[in-house]
């Protein structure tokens, strides 16, 4: 599980997992993340690579059909995470 922080506000994010990444300059992912204390929830998101080579957040982006067959491959398992999460 990844950790990370928005700057000022310190709210933590927890990626819990990782479904598709599309790496280039810019790195397009779909995962299931929890940001602080809220449900999980299921997002695709643009990173992009600064001039020294940090990985920084893009916008939220929305869901293409490529994408849609990632998560019907998937859904299972996406939906376990996304339960599992709230019952805790």
């Amino acid at each position: 599980m990844k950790e990370w922080y928005m700057s000022e506000r310190q709210i933590v994010c927890d990626v819990l997992k990782i479904f598709d990444e599309k790496k280039g300059r810019i790195i397009t992912r779909i995962q299931v993340i929890r940001w602080g204390s809220y449900s999980p929830v299921l997002e695709k998101r643009d990173y992009y690579i600064n001039t020294e080579n940090e990985e920084r957040t893009g916008k939220a982006k929305g869901f293409n059909y490529e994408d849609f067959k990632i998560l019907m491959d998937n859904a299972e398992e996406i939906q376990d995470l996304l339960e599992k999460e709230v019952k805790s």
